[in-house]
C-alpha cells in the first residue's frame, strides 16, 4: 500500500528509516511531547555538605545501561556521600531477569547496594514527586547485544528536563536531540563508564554552573517537545494528507 508519510520521532530515527528504503521526501521528524504547563520547574541545588541523590528509571532491560550507570556511581562514591534511587523492575523474560541480576551484582561489588531504594515499578505520579527529591537524573542508554535500542529518547528524559534536574545520558539514538552535550545536559559515548563518572563529578564540583544548564533544558523543551504544540503539528501533517 502507498505510504504517504513516516513520522519519527526525532533524526536519528529518521536516517534509519530512509537506510531501510524509505524515501527521504516521505519522512517526517515529529518530537514527542510531554505535559510541559503541569510540570513545575524547581533547578536543583547542589551542595557538597549534604548527600549527592541520583534517580534512574526504567525497565531492567540492556538498552538502559543500568550496570554501566552502577559502576560510575561505585567510583563516585569512592568521592561524595550517594543516595541513589532506582524505579523499575524485569519483566518474565530471562534476558531482563539476568540483567536486574548482573545490576545487583555489579553494586554489591561496587559497594554501593545498601545506599540503593529498589523501588520496582511506580505510578507516573509517584515518579514525578520523587523527581523533585533528587539532585541528578542518570540515564545511560546504549544500544544491546542483540540490537535493541530506544530508537528515539525515553520520555523520562524529557520530563526530567523539565523538572529542573540536570542530566547525565549517552549519545544514543535520538537522545542528542534532546540533551545537547554540554547545554542542556551532559552525554557520553554508550557505555564509557569513566566517561559517565567524569560528567558525574563535573556536576558535583560545578554546582554554580548547574542553573545555566537547567534554564537551558527547560527552554528546550518547552519550545520543541511541549505536548500541546506537538499535538496542533500533528494535526497539521494528518489535515495535510487530506488535501
Amino acid at each position: 500500500k502507498k505510504i504517504n508519510v513516516v513520522l519519527c520521532e526525532g533524526p536519528y530515527m529518521a536516517k534509519s528509516i530512509e537506510k531501510l528504503g524509505c524515501p527521504p521526501n516521505k519522512i517526517k521528524v515529529h518530537h514527542l511531547g510531554v505535559e510541559i504547563d503541569s510540570i513545575q520547574f524547581q533547578p536543583r541545588e547542589y551542595s557538597t555538605k549534604i548527600s549527592l541523590k541520583v534517580l534512574m528509571v526504567g525497565s531492567f532491560k540492556e538498552k538502559k545501561g543500568f550496570p554501566d550507570a552502577l559502576r560510575a556511581l561505585g567510583k563516585l562514591n569512592n568521592d561524595i556521600e550517594l543516595q541513589i534511587t532506582i524505579i523499575g523492575d524485569a519483566d518474565y523474560k530471562e534476558k531482563n531477569q539476568r540483567e536486574k541480576k548482573i545490576m545487583i551484582d555489579v553494586a554489591k561489588k561496587n559497594g554501593i547496594y545498601s545506599k540503593i531504594n529498589w523501588l520496582g515499578y511506580q505510578s507516573h505520579s509517584t515518579l514525578m514527586e520523587l523527581a523533585y527529591k533528587n539532585h541528578i537524573f542518570l540515564s545511560p542508554s546504549k544500544i544491546a547485544e542483540d540490537g535493541d535500542s530506544e530508537g528515539g529518547a525515553p520520555v523520562s528524559i524529557i520530563e526530567m528536563v523539565a523538572t529542573g534536574m540536570p542530566i547525565v545520558s549517552t549519545i544514543h539514538c535520538d537522545i542528542p536531540n534532546v540533551i545537547i552535550n554540554n547545554e542542556t545536559g551532559l552525554l557520553s559515548e554508550e557505555g564509557d563508564v569513566n566517561q559517565i563518572y567524569n560528567n558525574l563529578l563535573w556536576l558535583i564540583r560545578n554546582p554554580s554552573k548547574w542553573g545555566t544548564i537547567l534554564s537551558a533544558g527547560r527552554k528546550h523543551v518547552e519550545q520543541n517537545f511541549n505536548a500541546v504544540k506537538q499535538g496542533e503539528l500533528l494535526a497539521n501533517i494528518y489535515e495535510s494528507l487530506l488535501i
